[in-house]
């Protein structure tokens, strides 16, 4: 008996076994070792599929003696059995004073009466004999009968065994058929032996309580009945550097990890809590282009492009409360007086943003920032005046609010 590897799964198996306990492929007979590079392959392959090493052909050329062939073909012989026929026991012979019929004439003496005694006794012989062979062939039956039983108890005991993962009852399977055959007991063994290792390769990931000791463990056995709880405890273990984290990102990552996992309906309400107070680099890029362009286009004195980026009505504009696009233009003429000759507004991009959830994924943004207002008069003298801008952005991206304040010099 040799443990080898089954050419189908890989598996490691007795070369008895009948068939693969993990494939189920069939085993004994059906396998041969490569001579030249020792690979185990199926014995219907006419050469290795590893070295592609060939298998020498049989030679089936007919035997010759005194140059005459001789036919190969078998001749069914008939063995004669010689009956061999019982010695006849000496009997001693009765007295009897008694003229036996045809004494004095022999040939008064019957040849049927002669041989009488003897054909009785060997009827006898032959009824007794006949009565023994019965009896053999009842024993035998019974014999048969009872040893066929006990195999079918012992193949369904093995079958039913093979297919658990108890390794009690593989343990009771060997206490209780020592005498089953080899083939049997070799797979229930390295079956068992399988077992074992793999509850204790379970105990130290257990101890280790180890994210990657757990990956290791799926990945060497990939049939465990531990494979859901140690996938359940990975879930957990991302799910908790997650929440430690707190961040979107962290959040979006456990996601990625465990798009079925336990927690993804608690990590997308995470998320879309954090966003609802976290300004993202983005939100910070998108508040700044629209003061920035707003600015410019009023130093422009640009309408087109100023009034693209207020809402069609104002709750409030410096003051005026439902205010419109036409009132935001008349401001900007409002400031170039005659003894302007050019102006420049520009952010200092002191952001402060407080972002508020206004609908599915959707946010209004409270914008405090500080501009500076260059004014170029006549006489090409420069002034500048800086001013604390309050404005809303809604949630299409549009000025909603704005007030301004003059700082003092």
């Amino acid at each position: 008996m040799a443990i080898i590897k089954c050419p189908e799964c890989g598996h490691e198996i007795s070369d008895k076994a009948p068939f693969c306990p993990s494939c189920g492929v069939a085993i004994a007979g059906k396998v041969v070792e490569c001579p030249k590079c020792g690979k185990v392959y199926f014995s219907e392959l006419s050469e290795c599929p590893q070295c592609h090493y060939k298998r020498p052909v049989a030679d089936k050329t007919p035997i010759v003696e005194n140059n005459n062939a001789v036919n190969t073909q078998e001749t069914e012989k008939t063995t004669e059995v010689e009956i061999v026929k019982p010695k006849e026991v000496n009997e001693p012979k009765e007295v009897n004073n008694e003229q036996p019929v045809g004494a004095n004439n022999p040939e008064e003496a019957s040849d049927e009466s002669l041989k009488t005694p003897r054909n009785s006794s060997r009827n006898n012989k032959i009824i007794i004999g006949a009565v023994v062979a019965i009896v053999a062939v009842v024993i035998g039956i019974g014999c048969y009968f009872y040893y066929s039983i006990q195999s079918d108890k012992e193949l369904q005991a093995y079958n039913y065994a093979m297919a658990s993962n108890d390794p009690q009852v593989l343990q009771s399977y060997l206490d209780q058929y020592s005498d089953a055959p080899e083939a049997h007991l070799d797979s229930i063994q390295l079956h068992l032996d399988l077992i074992k290792k793999t509850q204790q390769d379970w105990t130290n990931v257990m101890i280790s309580n180890s994210k990657s000791a757990l990956e290791d463990y799926i990945a060497q056995h990939p049939d465990s009945p531990y494979k859901a709880i140690a996938i359940h405890k990975i879930d957990s273990i991302d799910w908790q550097t997650a929440q430690q984290q707190n961040t979107v990102e962290a959040l979006e990552l456990y996601i990625e990890q465990h798009s079925d996992g336990e927690h993804v309906e608690d990590a997308n309400q995470m998320i879309n809590s954090l966003n609802s107070k976290t300004i993202q680099p983005e939100e910070r890029l998108m508040v700044n282009s629209i003061y920035g362009g707003f600015l410019k286009s009023l130093g422009d004195k640009d309408e087109e492009a100023l009034t693209s980026f207020v809402n069609p009505l104002l709750t409030n504009f410096l003051g005026k409360t439902n205010a419109t696009r036409s009132d935001v233009v008349t401001f900007m003429h409002k400031i170039y007086k005659s003894d302007v000759k050019s102006m420049a507004w520009k952010s200092l991009g002191d952001y402060t943003i407080n972002k508020k959830n206004v609908g599915a994924n959707q946010y209004e943004y409270s914008v405090a920032f500080s501009a500076i207002q260059t004014i170029v008069g006549q006489d090409d003298n420069a002034t500048e005046v800086r001013y604390k801008i309050t404005s809303t952005l809604n949630n299409e991206g549009r000025i909603s609010d704005f007030n301004m304040i003059r700082l003092a010099e």
